[in-house]
């Protein structure tokens, strides 16, 4: 198996006829996505690639080695056959098409800045109202992607998330959107759909 980094947090590996991407997250976790298997997908080569990933992946300090796949896809369906990799979760993808007529939540002021102990690319985006409602932002795709998004404790369920989810869309109106939720977050999925998120794929993971 070959491992190559292309950058500080993501990685290629390849073994035999399959290559796969890796993205490592910093907290002794790692996924990885199967981007080609050659002629023919093979239960027992990804069960393979997983368990030599994990060995070359503990090198850096990775203890949890994730495997990625769409649902309904070939990817699925092959690794529910494995009695090695066991489904460990299944997250939605939401995403929302730019829509430069968006209009603003009223009064739904929000701080938009870089990150200072994140990537420079990443953006951080913090509530007027000090404390509220923070979430961050980073290129993902043809888009951005939202995530550690979180309203205080304290003033959950009075409106918050959805004013301030809309004063994101409003302040990236021209600019499609992703972000993702874990399928049993009812109340988190339910808030995105009502702001317009549409539900893109589930993804699901995999684990030794």
């Amino acid at each position: 198996m070959k491992l190559t980094f292309t950058a500080e947090d993501e990685a290629e590996l390849s073994y035999r006829h399959m290559l796969a991407g890796c993205f490592l997250l910093g907290n002794g976790e790692a996924e990885i996505k199967v981007t080609d298997y050659g002629r023919k997908l093979k239960v027992h080569k990804l069960e393979a690639l997983a368990i030599k990933a994990k060995k070359k992946l503990a090198k850096e300090n990775v203890h949890s080695v994730y495997m990625l796949a769409e649902g309904g896809s070939e990817l699925e369906k092959v690794l529910r056959e494995s009695r090695v990799l066991k489904l460990s979760r299944s997250e939605y993808m939401f995403s929302l098409k730019p829509d430069t007529d968006r209009k603003n939540e009223e009064g739904a002021e929000i701080l938009l800045t870089n990150g200072v102990e994140e990537e420079e690319e990443t953006i951080i985006v913090e509530s007027g109202e000090k404390g509220v409602f923070t979430a961050k932002l980073r290129p993902f795709n043809d888009g951005m992607y939202i995530y550690g998004v979180e309203v205080r404790e304290d003033m959950r369920h009075e409106g918050y998330g959805t004013k301030y989810m809309k004063s994101i869309m409003y302040a990236f109106r021209d600019t499609k959107l992703y972000l993702q939720v874990g399928s049993p977050n009812v109340i988190a999925c339910k808030l995105y759909r009502k702001v317009g998120f549409e539900t893109e794929t589930e993804i699901l993971y995999f684990t030794l």
